[in-house]
């Protein structure tokens, strides 16, 4: 009877590499996320390349092996980590049976969420109010990636609209920006966290969707 014939067992040097491995090719956002954490709580002129490295459990030497300064780990942050708003494709695909209005509704809760409860986009947004003056490539760079598609998607659904006859717009130039404008300077205000008697998240973003459906809705008179 023919035995039957096992592979051969890793060496334990090479089961031993296999997690190491798999720690080293994690550590770069590892030290990303241990970056955002610093920058967020001392800001970005007071943190530290060996603050980084304590709390991502690394030496100091190693941030270096990655990135060349604190100027291109601030910037990695802020580019590596932060999150789209929507996927215009599966946004539309998951809604397809919504009217419009409630194309429009849906859009502005998913963008409140996104700009004042989601952490790193809330802090990143933060990082770019706060030092975007002097990472002017960085906060362009922001802009095209990340705002320039929600605002084209904004833009798709207005025209869906005048399309199927419920809205109707008079000017076409930066309109989706104006219209959802108010989101940025709710955003800025919780980010600011001073006493500016804002009104409770539901209540503001139903008086922005009154304001915006009010401005697009086509009038039937």
């Amino acid at each position: 009877m023919v035995g039957i014939k096992h592979a051969p067992r890793p060496a334990a040097a090479e089961t031993e590499l296999r997690p190491r491995a798999r720690r080293k090719a994690q550590r770069p956002q590892q030290i990303l996320h241990a970056a955002f954490e610093e920058f967020v709580e001392r800001g970005y002129t007071a943190t530290r390349i060996e603050d980084v490295a304590a709390r991502a459990g690394v030496t100091k030497g190693t941030i270096y092996l990655y990135f060349q300064n604190k100027e291109e780990l601030f910037q990695d942050v802020v580019r590596k980590l932060s999150q789209p708003v929507f996927d215009e494709k599966q946004f539309l695909e998951q809604h397809h049976h919504r009217s419009c209005e409630e194309l429009v509704r849906i859009y502005l809760d998913t963008l409140y969420e996104h700009m004042t409860v989601n952490l790193y986009s809330r802090e990143i947004l933060r990082f770019l109010i706060a030092e975007g003056r002097n990472f002017p490539v960085i906060v362009s760079a922001h802009f095209d990636e990340f705002v320039k598609p929600l605002l084209t998607m904004f833009d798709h659904i207005l025209q869906k609209g005048v399309h199927e006859g419920v809205f109707e717009i008079w000017a076409e130039d930066h309109l989706s920006q104006i219209l959802i404008s108010p989101a940025l300077t709710y955003a800025i205000d919780t980010l600011l966290g001073a006493d500016t008697n804002l009104p409770e998240l539901k209540v503001y973003v139903n008086t922005h969707y009154e304001m915006v459906m009010r401005t697009i809705r086509k009038s039937t008179i």
